[in-house]
């Protein structure tokens, strides 16, 4: 086991190793005096992932979350299935929140199952889109629908003309 010196010395690396890979005001925002190197690598990592979710697919999602935890276990942090599991549903964007509250009742729950179930709801997603995208498209052309309105013209402003005057009246001679 690494004694209490040796472990100062490689978590003062680490931090080192942060503090010139990255910008010194990204640095900066995310460390606290007193974090060690998993308290950055943790700030950092929440502060790349959260912004990205909801543009990400479940694979790079799930991909992502397995490295760190890899990552995490390589620095000889306990990262157990429940945590990963609850870490993969909690970090999942509100499209996937009925796939979230499924996944909590699957029997026997690993990563593998989480992912697998996710990529089947996101491939489900996709299709009800397209679906609906190409209703849409069809409903705006089928033979029942009136046909698409033509552009109008652009009004051009002209200024009031004066109307007429009425007619004189004929004048009586007595």
């Amino acid at each position: 086991m690494v004694g209490d010196s040796e472990w100062t010395a490689i978590d003062a690396t680490l931090i080192r190793w942060f503090f010139t890979t990255i910008s010194k005001d990204l640095f900066h925002t995310v460390v606290s005096n007193g974090d060690d190197a998993r308290a950055v690598w943790v700030k950092l990592n929440g502060l790349f992932t959260d912004n990205k979710l909801q543009r990400r697919s479940i694979d790079d999602y799930c991909r992502r979350l397995k490295t760190v935890a890899d990552e995490l276990r390589d620095i000889c942090t306990k990262v157990d299935d429940d945590l990963l599991l609850s870490t993969l549903t909690a970090g999942l964007n509100e499209d996937f929140g009925n796939a979230a509250s499924n996944l909590t009742l699957m029997p026997e729950p690993s990563f593998p199952k989480f992912v697998a179930y996710l990529r089947l709801e996101e491939r489900r997603m996709k299709g009800v889109k397209k679906r609906v995208q190409h209703h849409a498209l069809a409903a705006g052309t089928s033979r029942g629908a009136p046909p698409p309105a033509a552009p109008r013209a652009p009004r051009i402003f002209s200024p009031p003309t004066r109307a007429p005057a009425p007619p004189a009246a004929p004048q009586q001679q007595s």
